[in-house]
């Protein structure tokens, strides 16, 4: 799938995970990441996470308000379907 990378979680816990998608939202300016512990859910999914990035460390924000969650499952599905959007660009992982 994707690469790995390390993320710092907001009580300063250190994961590693498999990288799915890393973006900006341009109107936000916001940086997000679309990433995987790979556990397996039902039907022999796997379950995926998304937090915002702050900085350039994979520090995760603690919060998400139910507006961004709303906007980032729009924008999820709009990748899946392989969309073209101006307001969404895909980042490097550096951390």
């Amino acid at each position: 799938m994707g690469a790995s990378i390390k993320l710092k979680k907001s009580n300063g816990e250190e994961i590693n995970a498999e990288l799915i998608s890393y973006f900006q939202v341009v109107d936000k300016n916001k940086k997000y990441v679309f990433y995987t512990l790979n556990e397996v859910v039902e039907n022999g999914l796997v379950k995926m996470y998304v937090a915002e990035v702050n900085g350039n460390d994979g520090a995760l924000a603690q919060n998400m308000t139910d507006e961004e969650w709303a906007s980032l499952k729009t924008i999820m599905k709009s990748m899946l379907k392989g969309n073209e959007d101006p307001n969404i660009v895909y980042l490097e992982w550096e951390a």
